[in-house]
């Protein structure tokens, strides 16, 4: 469904509670304090996709969600080619919402004569803290089914594959095939807990975002739950995906959450990854990973308060922007795991893309980058309006 007026999202971004709680949280879950914040994202893409300019440039984006809604003030996305603007109605692009409040940028680009293709969005998003009563939600039983909304979140996906034979070991292992003898949100700490002390983390630059040769932020540096959980190691991003891949193996809809800053790193110019699980009669319940992990987790009681579950500290100054690690249609994404797509840059070349000494192998001989053009994207991510 497109909105079709700026009215519609003004509405759709303040929804009444549900029962269950689809998207505003309830019970033991609650929001706390809000921020305003004023973004904007801008991708420079170098190359042409060479599938061609006849497909819609693409970008998953929480217009309504337990943490953040999008505000329709101000929501605008401009194309820039050379001297060349293009303004376009971003109420009217957007496809969405949906049940779980997510919703699509479509943008149909016209054809591009000048190379690089800016694409700006900008938005105001508002934001709330989250506070969690860990003993109420202890109480709280598992339920006899799942809202039909949420249950695509307890199967395998991109990066998040929750059938792969070493996740499904491991659960099986920790919960010795039963996971309902704990309440649910007991039963999400502690798998949580054993993902943690099992995994480590390369925490730097390199390991968090993907990178240009000067240090350009083409997107997220992950390479899934899967491989990070058969090597023990990888990024940030790649401990959310066997968080959330092991909850959802348990029978715990999970889904990570791309955004604008976090707790560690990603404040202004990166992106932020952390995750959500979904616990009855609570609703999207936030936890940290990394914030998680630096803590001596062995020595915490799960049927306690964690610090980086369910009250995340100063969640309010994180912006949701997208609930995967690419388009919705992933064969659109375009070189790298980024929240945006339009159509690969080079179909038979290894995704993502790797870039050696300015050059792309594939089958048919590597592709020279341009000296001027050294990436096929890079993103650009701003705020302002934040304390």
């Amino acid at each position: 469904m497109i909105i079709p007026s700026l009215l519609a999202l003004a509405v759709l971004s303040q929804p009444a509670p549900a029962e269950p709680p689809l998207i505003q949280p309830q019970g033991p879950l609650q929001r706390g304090e809000s921020v305003r914040h004023r973004m904007t994202i801008t991708t420079t893409i170098n190359y042409p996709p060479s599938s061609g300019q006849g497909q819609a440039w693409t970008m998953p984006i929480i217009v309504t969600g337990p943490w953040s809604t999008l505000d329709a003030t101000g929501f605008a996305v401009a194309l820039k080619a050379g001297r060349d603007t293009v303004n376009i109605d971003a109420v009217e692009s957007l496809e969405g919402p949906g049940d779980l409040g997510g919703g699509e940028l479509r943008i149909d680009v016209p054809p591009v004569q000048t190379w690089p293709l800016q694409v700006q969005v900008t938005a105001t998003a508002t934001v709330w803290s989250s506070v969690f009563d860990d003993a109420e939600a202890m109480a709280t039983p598992w339920p006899a089914t799942w809202p039909a909304a949420v249950t695509s979140l307890l199967k395998a996906g991109p990066l998040i594959e929750s059938d792969a034979e070493v996740i499904t070991a491991t659960v099986e292992a920790l919960t010795k095939g039963n996971v309902r003898s704990v309440p649910p949100a007991q039963a999400a700490k502690l798998i949580v807990r054993d993902a943690c002390n099992r995994f480590k983390v390369v925490d730097t630059s390199d390991s968090r975002m993907s990178l240009g040769p000067q240090g350009q932020v083409r997107g997220i540096g992950v390479q899934g739950a899967r491989k990070a959980a058969e090597s023990g190691t990888g990024s940030p991003a790649d401990l959310v995906c066997i968080c959330v891949a092991m909850l959802r193996a348990a029978g715990l809809p999970a889904r990570p959450v791309i955004g604008l800053g976090s707790a560690g790193y990603g404040r202004l110019t990166e992106y932020g990854v952390w995750a959500e699980v979904y616990l009855p009669e609570c609703g999207w319940t936030p936890f940290d990973p990394d914030v998680l992990r630096q803590q001596a987790l062995g020595t915490l009681d799960p049927r306690n308060a964690w610090t980086g579950f369910g009250t995340l500290r100063q969640l309010q100054r994180r912006i949701p922007l997208a609930w995967s690690f690419g388009p919705l249609k992933v064969a659109t994404a375009y070189d790298a795991w980024a929240p945006w797509g339009w159509g690969r840059f080079l179909p038979a070349a290894n995704f993502p893309v790797e870039i050696v000494n300015g050059t792309v192998d594939t089958p048919s001989g590597p592709f020279t980058l341009d000296p001027q053009r050294p990436i096929p994207s890079s993103i650009r991510l701003e705020r302002t309006g934040a304390p």
